[in-house]
């Protein structure tokens, strides 16, 4: 973990260890919001997102099928993220 890529101290610091390794201390919670346009926005774009698929989930034979693709799909770019490479098969 690189101290220097924590630039936000409303979330919290980054502070050296006794063995070398930088820890991060996050700030007391809940963190504020900032609930501007553009936020609320993003909010209600997601949120018709979800029921979108919500309402096509319902007329699938077999919805868990698809359920399992995506489960699949975000176990992989998880894995990415640690550095693991996988590929769907």
């Amino acid at each position: 973990m690189n101290p220097k890529g924590f630039q936000a101290p409303s979330a919290g610091k980054a502070i050296p260890t006794p063995t070398g390794y930088a820890a991060f201390i996050s700030a007391k919670l809940p963190l504020t919001l900032n609930y501007d346009n553009q936020f609320v926005l993003s909010l209600s774009q997601a949120n018709a997102a979800l029921s979108e698929l919500s309402g096509l989930n319902r007329h699938l034979p077999i919805p868990h099928l698809l359920i399992a693709l995506y489960v699949r799909r975000e176990a992989v770019l998880s894995s990415r993220i640690e550095g693991t490479r996988a590929r769907l098969v």
